[in-house]
């Protein structure tokens, strides 16, 4: 962790720079996932402490400042992978070191801090919270019951009993509220509303506000009437938050209407800034990528409540055809959001800010009275 000293990342002799000196990573990530990119899906491979012949590899990675996989499709990796490689979806890891900092160097946090952590993972991050603030200041959650369970056995060994659950995130966890600080380590598209009742006065949250398009990091104060703040200069990413039950979507018999697109959509998607951008036009849309048949590709975005928008990403020579139903006309409110975007001199993360009450959040430009807003609805 010295190299986090080096990068500024951690301040040197710092109570933080103990904490991740003083806990071993590896007793709380025994075994991660590698992945690569193949022409029939992302393929997985584990890597143990305990094969031998993986022990070299396994060090340079567990003690790096990287992400690693830990679970795929819900399940532990000898669940996942039991041969050792596999296909799915990653559905949680063990955050890298240098963003850990970050996070906890951005909420302020002294020996009697209340802290409620959302997504438990490997427990390697209530790990250095525990160091931090003591283990009976720490509440960590996650929906993931193997995952909740083998991190407060790891975490034991360690000498750190912070209080765990597997609980739904989105409910925060009123058993042991109120807080003084809410620390998200999964990604939502929206601040969830139970939070609100669950944070002291003057506390903070701080999580990754994101969704399928792109998303960044935002750091709320909490005050009589709710929470107001900005998003971080730093770009960070999470997995999005599980629910125990995903909401079923909406279906739609409405007549597609088709028209043209003045710029190409995936390009969108591919800068960090636009992206973000996007994300707040799109809130809990699902967007993806996909090749037809034939083999030409097609940007799809699809909304719960029926909506629906489809976008060549091919010129016809008159620009990229575009074809839109449901109650929201998904790509034109995302064009038109991308062109003030473009005027504004395409603005970072950064110069916007998000104020959420019982009754309504909304994102700002600027300034929270004046300017754009975008609008998010929370799901149930």
């Amino acid at each position: 962790m010295g190299r986090l000293v080096e990068e500024g990342e951690v301040e040197a002799g710092s109570p933080l720079e103990d904490a991740l000196q003083s806990i071993d990573r590896g007793v709380l990530v025994p075994e991660f996932a590698l992945h690569e990119n193949t022409p029939s899906g992302t393929r997985y491979r584990r890597v143990s402490r305990d094969d031998r012949d993986q022990r070299d590899e396994w060090e340079k990675h567990v003690y790096s400042n990287e992400s690693l996989i830990i679970e795929i499709n819900g399940l532990p990796l000898d669940e996942a992978l039991p041969e050792g490689t596999g296909r799915g979806r990653w559905t949680s890891s063990s955050t890298m070191p240098g963003l850990i900092a970050r996070m906890i160097k951005a909420v302020d946090l002294s020996e009697s801090t209340r802290v409620l952590e959302i997504g438990t993972g490997s427990g390697y991050n209530p790990a250095v919270l525990s160091h931090l603030i003591g283990s009976e200041h720490l509440t960590s959650i996650d929906v993931s019951p193997k995952l909740v369970s083998r991190a407060t056995a790891r975490l034991k060994s360690l000498g750190h009993t912070p209080t765990t659950a597997t609980f739904d995130g989105h409910k925060g966890y009123p058993e042991a509220a109120p807080y003084d600080r809410i620390i998200g380590t999964t990604a939502f598209p929206f601040v969830p509303p139970a939070w609100l009742g669950q944070v002291n006065e003057g506390g903070v949250i701080l999580t990754n506000l994101a969704g399928m398009a792109s998303g960044a990091m935002l750091k709320l104060h909490t005050g009589p009437d709710g929470a107001e703040g900005r998003f971080l200069d730093d770009w960070a990413g999470f997995i999005p938050a599980r629910h125990e039950s995903q909401p079923e979507k909406t279906e739609i018999d409405d007549e597609e209407g088709d028209t043209h697109t003045s710029f190409l959509g995936a390009e969108v998607f591919d800068d960090q800034k636009s992206a973000f951008l996007a994300q707040l036009v799109l809130g809990t849309s699902r967007v993806a990528r996909i090749l037809r048949k034939d083999g030409s590709p097609l940007l799809l975005i699809e909304d719960r409540d029926g909506s629906r928008a489809e976008v060549e990403t091919e010129s016809d020579g008159e620009g990229f055809p575009c074809s839109q139903v449901g109650p929201r006309r998904l790509w034109s409110d995302l064009e038109d959001s991308y062109r003030w975007w473009v005027e504004q001199g395409r603005p970072s993360w950064s110069s916007f800010g998000m104020t959420v009450t019982p009754d309504e959040q909304y994102v700002w430009h600027e300034s929270p009275t004046s300017g754009r807003r975008w609008r998010l609805t929370p799901t149930a």
